[in-house]
């Protein structure tokens, strides 16, 4: 239960239940695109196999995993054949991969922590810290480096679309992977696979951009700057170091330098340079402390693979023939027959075995299979679904992890801090987590439209015990309680999320977390004037004013504003018209109500999502266009042959 899988597992589930409507994401931090949700491939196809197969959400999300994960040294076999890997090679390197992490001989941290020098790296990220989503980036990796390799070799339209495809799937399965993918670009670029290396980049670039235009609907420029924001704080404070990002990179230019300098081959330059590029941005986190990117110790999976990926392609004879012809694959059958060949394979083998032996029995001890509505996440989740249906809460740490697995219930909280898009409520949760004053956690709360807080103290069945002072929830009204674990009301005297007051009742300036006073007239107007709202969508909501709303009253809509809501009024059955709709200094949104006794709030992403949706679109018809001509070409030539 302490793992992250359930915010994916959640994930999963709001895009069975709720697709198409998938715009908005009403459940997080107050709202947020659903784009900042996360990058959306593992989820849909989890989504997907749980509406087809009618099969437990939690059982779809586990299938996937696990194939995906299966599938990782078979697609490194793969990518490392395309690239000319003879066969032996590549299925060495391939059962290394299953079995062997360097970086559990190169980092002690890492050792330690997943139990010995040949635990499964790999499975105790996805099982025990609940990476699916990492996991299934390391598998579509060398698809799309496969992929790149043969398009930019072939130069054929079909295997540019198919590389592009595969490029985006990796952006749209993890950030981590996105930035490998850079990783394994640039070193693809200066390997130096063809002389002539203006044409090579060019074409890399046009890959890039017809890979970015496939995925452009879930990386919009604002999801960028979104992620950018709130990475470094996610990760424990990052502050880029721009003389260290610069040593970085000169390393590596001057190691490509010396490489061609030493005449490797181009297989071999790549090998190396990918391998340092992972190396060193992991091995500088553990060994020196130094971050080069953020959260650099989680790269320490794809420093693996780019070791194996290297093992593939500097041992043994290359193919003559990247591309593997028929010439060079008849040429190459005798390997397995050759008798030092079969030898090695057998000697590999046999040492897998015992290695194989101790991690099925470490995957015994970590996949512990538990009744999961026993579970106080599953409790909770339940209960708030039944009895404050669709009123926010605040669920702390693991509560707030798995609530979308179970329910449709709002929160302040979320699965994914990273898509945070009103950044100001990573100061107001801290200071519910970390606070002493029961009255500056409730005004924050209540300022935020929350009902009902989680409350637990260290003998909570909640994994983390993430508040510092749990007596400050004393004297507050009980909802639910079953042991240690309490569900607490929030004073409110309207549950509804749009409020009427005046413009000078919003709070003047952003205040500091640790000081709710300036709150203090903004708290007292919510109380003053509350307005039905419903909503009627993921994105899409309905406010009633009433007849007696003031001329010079707003509205407060206690959501989390973006440029892509609107907000429309009707002054007669066929004439709608569009208010006025901006940003209080709490990023929640404020809507000019006109004289209308209706307002209907949209959330359609706005200019930006409508591009991006547009972009996408005429990006895949161009690759399914491009490819059938291609094939068409393809089929005539063979008739008149």
């Amino acid at each position: 239960m302490p793992s992250i899988e359930g915010a994916f597992i959640g994930l999963a589930r709001y895009i069975r239940d709720h697709f198409p409507d998938l715009t908005w994401m009403p459940l997080w931090y107050g709202g947020i695109p659903f784009p900042d949700s996360y990058p959306p491939v593992l989820h849909t196809l989890v989504a997907v196999v749980s509406g087809l197969g009618r099969i437990d959400i939690g059982l779809a999300y586990h299938a996937v995993t696990a194939l995906l994960y299966s599938l990782g040294p078979v697609a490194l076999y793969w990518a490392a054949r395309r690239m000319g890997a003879n066969r032996l090679a590549a299925f060495l390197a391939a059962l290394g991969y299953s079995l062997l992490s360097p970086s559990i001989w190169l980092g002690p941290e890492i050792r330690h922590d997943i139990g010995g020098w040949f635990a499964p790296c790999r499975l105790d990220a996805m099982v025990r810290w609940g990476e699916g989503p990492h996991i299934a980036s390391l598998t579509l990796l060398p698809v799309a480096l496969g992929l790149m390799h043969t398009a930019l070799q072939r130069r054929r339209p079909a295997w540019y679309f198919a590389a592009a495809l595969a490029m985006a799937s990796v952006v749209l399965s993890n950030w981590i992977g996105a930035m490998a993918l850079a990783l394994i670009a640039g070193a693809y670029l200066l390997a130096g696979f063809s002389a002539a290396w203006l044409p090579l980049w060019a074409r890399m670039a046009a890959m890039a951009v017809w890979a970015y235009a496939l995925a452009a609907p879930f990386v919009t420029p604002s999801t960028i700057a979104t992620i950018m924001a709130n990475a470094p704080i996610v990760a424990g404070g990052y502050k880029a170091n721009h003389l260290l990002e610069a040593a970085f990179l000169a390393s590596a230019l001057l190691l490509a330098w010396g490489l061609r300098k030493a005449q490797v081959e181009p297989r071999g330059r790549f090998a190396i340079l990918l391998a340092y590029l992972t190396g060193a941005i992991t091995l500088c986190a553990y060994w020196f402390k130094l971050s080069i990117i953020p959260q650099p110790e989680r790269y320490h999976l794809e420093m693996d693979m780019a070791f194996w990926l290297a093992a593939a392609l500097l041992c043994g004879k290359p193919l003559a023939d990247a591309r593997g012809s028929d010439q060079s694959h008849d040429r190459e059958g005798v390997v397995f027959g050759n008798t030092r060949m079969r030898a090695i394979l057998l000697a590999a083998l046999a040492l897998a075995v015992p290695i194989a032996i101790h991690q099925h029995r470490r995957a015994q001890e970590i996949e512990k299979p538990i009744a999961i509505q026993s579970t106080v996440e599953y409790e909770i989740s339940h209960w708030l679904g039944a009895h404050l249906r669709g009123q926010r809460v605040f669920a702390p740490g693991t509560i707030g992890f798995w609530m979308q697995s179970f329910s449709d219930t709002p929160m302040l909280t979320g699965g994914f801090d990273n898509g945070m898009r009103n950044t100001f409520l990573q100061d107001v949760n801290y200071q519910v987590y970390a606070g002493d004053r029961q009255d500056t956690m409730l005004a924050w709360l209540k300022a935020f439209g929350v009902s009902a807080i989680i409350g637990g103290g260290p003998k909570s069945r909640e994994f983390y015990h993430p508040y510092a002072h749990p007596e400050k929830f004393d004297g507050l009204p009980e909802l639910w309680r079953d042991g240690p674990d309490i569900i607490y009301s929030v004073p409110r005297r309207c549950t509804s999320l749009a409020h009427a007051m005046l413009a000078s009742d919003l709070v003047a300036t952003r205040p500091p977390a640790y000081d709710a006073k300036p709150l203090d007239r903004y708290l007292a107007a919510l109380d003053d004037h509350c307005l039905p709202f419903r909503w009627h969508g993921t994105g899409a909501a309905w406010i009633s004013v009433v007849p007696d709303l003031k001329r010079n009253q707003i509205l407060s809509v206690q959501i989390a504003w973006d440029r892509g809501w609107s907000a429309y009024a009707m002054r007669g059955p066929e004439h709608q018209y569009k208010l006025r709709v901006w940003q209080d200094k709490l990023g929640q949104m404020v809507v000019e109500p006109g004289n209308s006794p209706v307002i209907d709030l949209v959330y359609d992403g706005g200019i930006e999502q409508q591009a991006a949706r547009w972009l996408s679109t005429l990006a895949l018809l161009a690759g399914l266009c491009t490819t059938g001509l291609h094939a068409g070409r393809l089929l005539r030539k063979r008739a008149n042959s």
